[in-house]
């Protein structure tokens, strides 16, 4: 068997480096019997040198300036991904010591579709701190986990239930619905350790008010692509 870790990407030559060490240095190669897993880097047309970054790292990387937000780069990804199991990683974000022998024993349960790991943001102060136990508040009751989450899931079943549809927003949260119809969802419990950098450019009560008034959209099954589907994607384009 086989790991992949994908990563969508849209101008974070800043941030890919410190993701994909997480990944390599992290690894005890206890996953999946000892296997091997690679990193495969999907872009959508970053203007700066995310692209070269991801290639002089070794990874994998597939680039399509026609791709239209997180959730079609991350299908892009997982569809040229070689692993028998997916984790999708955003490129801003740090995977835990041992993130593959802690998968390796989620998915040991034939009844686990998928899952995903504990949610931390990399920076001291109160606010931080309370927007990551808002987020655990969340996740713990719901088992619907984000890309900032390290959401992993059995190839075979990602695309039998479509990937992530080219979502625009809330893509993990929508396909942890589908997958919790195909087999249960494990929580890691091990942090993945997030950039703050959203909430310390938008001011942390602003952004969590915002998130919250996604999630609560989300739940209620609003179309919220319409209003919001390029609201966090279109961030990145600024992220230089």
């Amino acid at each position: 068997m086989e790991l992949s870790v994908v990563i969508p990407t849209l101008n974070e030559e800043r941030w890919l480096p410190a993701a994909v060490a997480s990944v390599r240095d992290g690894a005890r190669g206890l996953a999946l019997g000892g296997s091997a897993f690679e990193v495969v880097v999907a872009d959508c047309g970053s203007v700066d040198e995310t692209v070269t970054v991801a290639r002089e790292l070794g990874c994998r990387v597939v680039v399509d300036r026609s791709l239209d937000g997180r959730g079609a780069a991350a299908d892009a990804g997982g569809h040229a991904a070689r692993g028998d199991v997916l984790l999708f990683l955003d490129a801003d974000c740090r995977l835990p010591v041992g993130w593959d022998q802690a998968v390796a024993e989620a998915l040991a349960d034939p009844e686990v579709a998928g899952g995903g790991f504990e949610f931390a943001l990399d920076g001291p102060g109160r606010g931080l701190r309370l927007v990551e136990a808002v987020d655990r508040l969340r996740y713990r009751r719901s088992h619907l986990f984000y890309g900032d989450q390290g959401l992993f899931v059995r190839a075979e079943v990602w695309r039998r239930v479509g990937g992530f549809r080219g979502a625009r927003i809330l893509e993990s949260a929508k396909l942890c619905r589908r997958l919790k119809r195909e087999g249960r969802l494990a929580l890691v419990p091990r942090p993945v350790l997030a950039s703050p950098r959203r909430f310390e450019r938008g001011g942390v009560l602003r952004v969590l008010t915002a998130d919250i008034a996604l999630w609560l959209a989300g739940l209620l099954r609003l179309p919220i692509d319409r209003f919001a589907g390029a609201l966090y994607w279109a961030e990145n384009r600024r992220r230089r």
